[in-house]
C-alpha cells in the first residue's frame, strides 16, 4: 500500500503517542496534535488519509472530537482505545468514528485493520 498521512489526536502522555511512531510504516507520515482547535484547523488545511483519535479513560474530549472530525473530514476515523470505558467507545461511534483498535496491539494486526479501513474509502 502507498504511503499514508495520519493525523493523531491525543494527549501528549498517551500510549498512542508513544506506540504509533514505531508501528507505522517508514514511509507513512504521522502528525500528532493534542489541541482540538489546532487539529480542526489541520483537518481543513491538509486532509489526512485517516484520523486517529486516542480514547483513554477520563478523556471526554477525545470522543467528542470524533464529531468535529466527521464534520470537517470524510477520512475514516479510528479510535485507538486504551483502558477506556465501553460507554466512551460507544459514544465515539455515535459521534462519527468508523472503527476502533485496542492498544497495545500487535503491529501486523494494526496494519491489517488500517489497510481494511482504507480499502473501503
Amino acid at each position: 500500500m502507498s504511503a499514508q498521512y495520519f493525523l493523531l489526536i491525543s494527549r501528549q502522555d498517551s500510549l498512542a503517542c508513544v506506540t504509533l511512531p514505531h508501528v507505522l510504516h517508514r514511509q507513512d507520515r504521522l502528525r500528532v496534535e493534542s489541541d482540538p482547535q489546532t487539529a480542526t484547523a489541520l483537518l481543513r488545511q491538509e486532509p489526512p488519509d485517516v484520523v486517529l483519535v486516542a480514547l483513554e479513560e477520563d478523556d471526554e474530549d477525545a470522543a467528542l472530537f470524533c464529531a468535529t472530525a466527521r464534520h470537517y473530514s470524510r477520512a475514516p476515523i479510528v479510535m485507538l482505545v486504551h483502558n477506556s470505558a465501553r460507554e466512551q467507545i460507544t459514544r465515539g461511534y455515535r459521534l462519527g468514528a468508523d472503527a476502533h483498535i485496542d492498544l497495545p496491539c500487535e503491529p501486523r494486526l494494526f496494519h491489517a485493520r488500517l489497510d481494511a479501513i482504507l480499502r473501503r474509502t
